[in-house]
C-alpha cells in the first residue's frame, strides 16, 4: 500500500498536485490476483478525464516493462470486464495497444501478488512533466511528418453539443470563421486518429474552452504550431492553458467572452456553473484574431449574432427546465428566477453598435 511520504505521493492518484485518492483502513473480502500487473489506474466514462487522468501511465510504464498485463480499477459493483468500459474508454485504450487479451479489469478491493506503479507523466489541473512531453516526442500520435492536405487553419467548435454547448451564437462565429479560411471540426463526431491528424497538421488551432482541448494530451513538445484558446467559462481556462502551452510552439488565450450564468442544478439542487452559458465578444474576438494575424473579418455580423445568441439562450432554458419539470419540479421556482436572470444580463451586456460586452457588475436587483 502506498503511503503519504513524497515517493509515494508521486505514485498516486493526482489534481493540480493533491492527492485525491484514498485508502479504506482494510480491504473488505478481498480478491487474491496471483501474478504481475502494470497499473494503469482508474476508469472514466468522460472524455476529458479520460485523457487527462486515465491514460498517463502507458508509455512511462513500458519503459520498465515492454508488454505488461495492465490492471484497470472500474467503479466499486461495476462488470469487471473491458467490455464493461465507457466505449470512448476502450477506443482510447485500444489505440494504445491495451485490450481484453492483456488487461484485467476490477471492481472489488483486491490483492495483487506483484504490480508495477510508475510515475503518471500527466495529471489534472497540471501542466505535463518535461520527462513526459519529450517521451511523447518520440513514442507518441503526434510524431512523424506533416501532410499538407488536411486543412490549415480549425476551429474546433462545440456547436453539435447544441444546448449543452456552453456558447450562445456559436454558427454565427462559425460562418465568419468558415470566410476567413477555417475547417470546422466537430471532434465528438470523429474518431480519434483523424482528431489527432487535424490537431498535428494544423497551422492554427483554434479551441473553443472545453474537453476537446484534452484531445492533445499525448502530443510532446511544440508538436502542434499556433494552438488558441477561447474562454467559456470564468476560472476554469487555466486547466485548459496547462494542456495546450507546453505542447505548442505558440499559444495566445482570448479571455473576453462574458459568463452569463446557469440554469441548471446538480441532483443536491445546487446551480451548475459548468452548465452554464457565455455569449461570444464576436468584436472583441475579430480585433483578436487580427491582432495575432490568423484571421481577417471584414465585417461582423452584429444583429445575426444576437438574434442567434438568443434563440440558442431560448433553446437552453426551455431545454434546462423541462428537465427540472420532469425529475426536480420543487426547484422549477428557483429556476425561473435564474432564467429570468440570464435573459436579463444578455440585455444588460448589449452595447452600442450590437457589441456584446462585460457583464455589469449589477446589472439588476440581486
Amino acid at each position: 500500500m502506498l503511503g503519504d511520504d513524497p515517493e509515494s505521493m508521486l505514485l498516486r492518484h493526482n489534481r493540480s498536485g493533491q492527492v485525491v485518492d484514498h485508502f479504506a483502513p482494510a480491504p473488505r473480502d478481498p480478491v487474491i490476483l496471483r501474478g504481475s500487473y502494470a497499473y494503469l489506474g482508474r476508469t472514466f466514462g468522460h472524455f476529458g478525464h479520460i485523457m487527462s487522468e486515465m491514460i498517463h501511465r502507458i508509455l512511462p510504464s513500458r519503459q520498465v516493462a515492454k508488454r505488461p498485463h495492465w490492471l484497470i480499477v472500474h467503479q466499486r459493483g461495476s462488470p469487471p470486464t473491458f467490455e464493461a468500459l465507457a466505449p470512448v474508454a476502450q477506443a482510447m485504450l485500444r489505440l494504445l495497444g491495451v485490450n481484453e487479451r492483456n488487461c484485467t479489469v476490477i471492481a472489488k478491493d483486491t490483492i495483487v501478488e506483484e504490480l508495477l506503479i510508475v510515475e503518471a507523466g500527466a495529471e489534472l489541473g497540471s501542466v505535463p512533466k518535461d520527462w513526459y512531453l519529450d517521451l511523447l516526442n518520440r513514442r507518441g500520435p503526434g510524431r512523424g511528418p506533416l501532410d499538407d492536405t488536411f486543412p490549415k487553419k480549425v476551429y474546433v467548435s462545440r456547436s453539435g453539443l447544441e444546448d449543452k454547448s456552453g456558447l450562445l451564437g456559436e454558427k454565427v462565429l462559425e460562418s465568419i470563421l468558415v470566410d476567413a479560411g477555417f475547417h470546422i471540426m466537430h471532434s465528438e463526431k470523429l474518431p480519434l486518429p483523424r482528431q489527432f491528424a487535424l490537431y498535428r497538421n494544423a497551422e492554427v488551432l483554434l479551441f473553443a474552452e472545453g474537453s476537446a482541448c484534452h484531445g492533445v494530451e499525448l502530443f510532446g513538445h511544440d508538436t502542434l504550431r499556433h494552438a488558441i484558446l477561447m474562454n467559456r467559462r470564468p476560472k476554469v481556462a487555466t486547466a485548459f492553458d496547462r494542456v495546450l502551452a507546453p505542447r505548442a510552439r505558440r499559444f495566445d488565450h482570448f479571455t473576453g467572452n462574458p459568463f452569463f450564468g446557469t440554469a441548471a442544478f446538480n441532483g443536491r439542487g445546487d446551480p451548475r456553473a459548468d452548465r452554464g452559458v457565455s455569449a461570444i465578444a464576436l468584436h472583441d474576438l475579430v480585433a483578436f484574431l487580427a491582432e495575432i494575424g490568423v484571421a481577417t473579418v471584414p465585417r461582423v455580423p452584429a444583429l445575426a449574432y444576437l438574434a442567434a445568441a438568443h434563440a440558442d439562450l431560448t433553446l437552453y432554458t426551455d431545454r434546462a427546465t423541462a428537465v427540472t419539470r420532469r425529475l426536480q419540479p420543487e426547484l422549477l421556482p428557483k429556476q425561473l428566477a435564474l432564467v429570468e436572470r440570464l435573459h436579463d444580463v444578455f440585455t444588460a451586456s448589449v452595447q452600442a453598435g450590437a457589441r456584446i460586452g462585460p457583464v455589469p457588475r449589477h446589472p439588476m436587483p440581486a
